[in-house]
């Protein structure tokens, strides 16, 4: 039977948080779904991890001999993934049990909408909160990847925009929500925590550093964005705000 959701998750050497990534997946309040693991190339004990959920029927095991990188995991595993509706996690991060559920509502009912973004939790190495991030308007995309960590979009999202960009390691995620905003695909914030996302010294913003996350980001948007365009965003975000406030006076 082909799944409703596919939840792609690449991992390569995170062994430390994968059992519990994984099991967050499983837990979820909606239950019509696979999980496509993408084992990219590692090195450590994540073999054997996976195979402890080898007979989990909702989980697809992919292994890459040659470590793709993100964005390559990514493909690889999204070129498998069966579901109408396609999201993907991290092997150190942890969806909220009725993620899914939330999550999906909002394109079951709302077919306008092509993807859905949510708030998240930030947390450290034991999991314990630090504190809440809440998601900006999707006009922001033009500054920033406001989407961040916990989103699902409709097959037809990829199919339009293409797959991860390569050439984009380590703001891939910023890359492919850039497109799909600027394709004219609607999205929509979500008010709900629904995710939460771990910080520590081993993830990939702290392994490369936040200022060579920034130039790569503003390399994405160097190259989609011409100036006009970013400005007329602006704009047409500030106009909004004043129609806002206006409506509430």
């Amino acid at each position: 039977m082909t799944p409703e959701i596919s939840i792609i998750l690449p991992t390569h050497n995170g062994a430390r948080y994968l059992a519990g990534s994984i099991q967050s997946c499983l837990e979820q309040t909606f239950g019509d779904f696979e999980l496509v693991v993408v084992d990219d190339a590692s090195s450590d004990s994540t073999p054997r991890i996976l195979e402890g959920f080898a007979a989990e029927p909702r989980v697809r095991i992919l292994r890459s001999e040659q470590n793709l990188k993100l964005p390559g995991a990514l493909n690889m595993g999204f070129a498998q993934a069966r579901g109408r509706l396609l999201t993907w996690t991290s092997d150190d991060n942890l969806y909220e049990p009725g993620a899914l559920e939330a999550l999906r509502r909002v394109l079951v009912e709302r077919p306008g909408i092509d993807l859905v973004y949510a708030d998240y939790s930030v947390i450290d190495l034991e999991g314990r909160v630090l504190r809440q991030h809440r998601c900006s308007d999707p006009d922001y995309m033009v500054e920033r990847n406001c989407v961040g960590a916990c989103f699902m979009y409709r097959r037809s999202v990829m199919e339009r925009v293409g797959p991860y960009e390569t050439e984009t390691f380590l703001a891939e995620d910023y890359d492919f929500f850039l497109r799909t905003f600027l394709a004219g695909l609607r999205m929509h914030h979500l008010a709900e925590v629904l995710y939460r996302y771990r910080v520590h010294g081993a993830s990939l913003g702290s392994t490369f550093g936040a200022g060579q996350v920034d130039e790569v980001a503003e390399a994405v948007r160097r190259r989609h964005l011409k100036p006009w365009k970013r400005e007329w965003v602006r704009l047409r975000r500030r106009v909004r705000k004043v129609l806002g406030l206006l409506r509430s006076s």
